[in-house]
């Protein structure tokens, strides 16, 4: 049994961002589970090309298991670096599991993103875990207010930030807000004003991404010197506004949910039907 661990992210063509936001999880990962190959892949294809054509040859899902299968591996554990189960999960799970040669692999299965669970069932809530494992030690004061800006998407997956706000509120943060890029909540609607949820103005707003890696669209979008990036949007709006340029994947504690995220995969602990549901009869 040869068994081999395949992390991953949407990838970076911003060499600081691969480095300081990717590859630390990734050694977090082949530290905690030396007993496994590990090796990364891209599952963005412009990134993947635009790396190529610069000479730096990072595999897509599809072409890393391919090699797996072709060197012997018969276990294949992956794990997504996405912060939640939205279309590019989806998208990527299909690919793995639907791949022609998926067939040729003893085990094959797909670690959850870093929020995915709520509770239900006997399974975690990992939003609560997110909030206690990496929101609460940032310390941020309740005089002060942190806008966490995620990229968001089309799919039902976009609610997940809804659900983290909700979260967040049940556990007195009022003054930490949930804004997306791409789809609602859009900084509009959770931050201008930041006094329409309890009447409080922040002494400082600090915008923080909530996205794996620091590129080019958080640099610009959210923290850049455009009139409409989040930062000069807030402080035209007449707040005190301070980026943070750090993006989840440098975090130890966001590493260390990952690891324990790709140990239930590998254990399947999540896999199986709840206890507690009625058995599913056999009918035709």
């Amino acid at each position: 049994m040869k068994q081999a661990i395949l992390v991953v992210a949407f990838g970076s063509t911003v060499d600081i961002a691969r480095e300081k936001h990717i590859e630390p999880v990734v050694a977090r990962i082949k530290e905690q589970f030396a007993d496994y190959e590990v090796r990364l892949a891209f599952s963005s294809r412009i990134v993947v090309k635009r790396l190529r054509d610069r000479g730096l040859d990072y595999p897509t899902e599809a072409g890393a298991l391919e090699s797996l299968v072709a060197d012997g591996y018969t276990h294949v554990y992956v794990q997504t670096l996405h912060f939640t189960g939205g279309e590019e999960f989806d998208k990527l799970k299909r690919n793995i599991l639907e791949h022609e040669v998926a067939h040729k692999l003893e085990v094959l299965r797909v670690g959850r993103p870093l929020v995915y669970y709520m509770g239900q069932d006997e399974h975690p809530n990992d939003y609560q875990i997110f909030i206690d494992e990496f929101i609460k030690p940032l310390g941020v004061k309740e005089s002060d207010g942190m806008l966490f800006v995620g990229h968001g998407g089309l799919s039902s997956g976009n609610s997940s930030y809804g659900h983290l706000q909700y979260q967040l509120i049940r556990n007195g943060l009022g003054h930490i807000r949930v804004a997306t890029l791409e789809n609602a909540p859009f900084v509009e609607d959770v931050a201008l004003p930041w006094e329409w949820f309890d009447g409080k103005k922040p002494n400082t707003i600090y915008v923080h991404p909530l996205l794996l890696v620091l590129g080019d669209h958080a640099q610009n979008d959210l923290l850049g010197d455009e009139e409409d990036s989040v930062v000069n949007v807030l402080q035209d709006a007449g707040y005190t506004v301070e980026g943070v340029h750090k993006a989840l994947g440098e975090y130890e504690s966001v590493q260390a949910i990952f690891c324990q995220h790709l140990q239930d995969c590998i254990d399947d602990i999540y896999g199986k039907r709840s206890h507690e549901r009625p058995a599913i009869p056999n009918i035709k």
